[in-house]
Formats: C-alpha cells, sequence, structure tokens
C-alpha cells in the first residue's frame, strides 16, 4: 500500500509524536550573524565559534560562501570596516594577533565575493567586549563567546 491510498485515519496512526523535553532544532541552532541598524551604520556581528576553529583564522569553503552572501547588499563603492575581537582568554599579544587574522581572513572573502567597496581591516583583541568575560569573579562563558566575533560596519 502507497502513502496515496492510506485512509486520513490510517496516516494520523501512522505519526509518532516526538517525546516531551525534545529542544525545538530552531532554537538550538547558533546563527552565524546577527544584524543590526543604528544611526544609518549596519553592523553585522559574525560569530567566531561558528566560522573558525578554535585559535585558527582559516575559514571553511562553506563559511567564506556565506560571508560572500552577506555582504551581497552592500552598495558598491562603499568603505566598509573589518574588526576581529577576541574574549579575555590568554595573553594580550596573542588576543591582538588572532582577531587581526580573523579579520584580514573575512576581508579575503568579501574580496573574494567580487564586492567593489574599500575595506579597512583592525584587530582589536579583547579590548571592546560587548559582554563581561566574569561575572563575580567567576568564568563567564556565554560572555566570552559574545565577544569572541568578527564585525562588519558600512554606512552611516
Amino acid at each position: 500500500m502507497t502513502g496515496d491510498e492510506w485512509t486520513a485515519e490510517q496516516r494520523a496512526d501512522s505519526i509518532t509524536p516526538l517525546e516531551k523535553g525534545i529542544t525545538p532544532l530552531e532554537g538550538a541552532i547558533t546563527p552565524v550573524q546577527t544584524v543590526s541598524t543604528e544611526q544609518g551604520a549596519t553592523t553585522i556581528s559574525l560569530q567566531s565559534d561558528v566560522l573558525f576553529a578554535f585559535g585558527s583564522a582559516e575559514l571553511s569553503p562553506t563559511a567564506t560562501a556565506k560571508i560572500g552572501e552577506l555582504v551581497r547588499g552592500i552598495p558598491a563603492g562603499t568603505t566598509v570596516k573589518v574588526d576581529g575581537h577576541t574574549d579575555s582568554i590568554g595573553d594580550d599579544a596573542s588576543n591582538l594577533e588572532l582577531s587581526r587574522r580573523r579579520a584580514e581572513t573575512v576581508a579575503a572573502a568579501i574580496r573574494a565575493s567580487g564586492l567593489d567597496v574599500t575595506l579597512e581591516v583592525a584587530g582589536h583583541g579583547e579590548s571592546r567586549p560587548v559582554a563581561p568575560n566574569q561575572s563575580a569573579d567567576k568564568d563567564n562563558p556565554e560572555g566570552r563567546e559574545k565577544n569572541r566575533r568578527v564585525t562588519i560596519s558600512y554606512g552611516g
């Protein structure tokens, strides 16, 4: 018997409901980016944990293609700032170098997309956190995760 020959009751009987307590998939997926606009400036914040392996500045071909998609709408001739950031784990010099290398890698992905823009690239290490790396003298993994990012800003 094919699915087309089943009655509505037979179809309903063949469906196995999900168990309670299973997290819906949509809520469990970490987005690659967040986009915000403030005073005419648009910022795309790329989550480093999604794009890069720990301590690495190499992008996968899939991540490179995703960055190309994200910047597709930036008008030609625009100046685009690419800024790398890290959390506070590790020494300042290493974090500064890693953030610079990651920003350069994202800038290379933007160039590879064929976008006709002027790029300004900088690494800031751990100097510009958006969340506390520690809370009440304890490690704050959620805050550190938010601080590990590369931002793409333009306009305004």
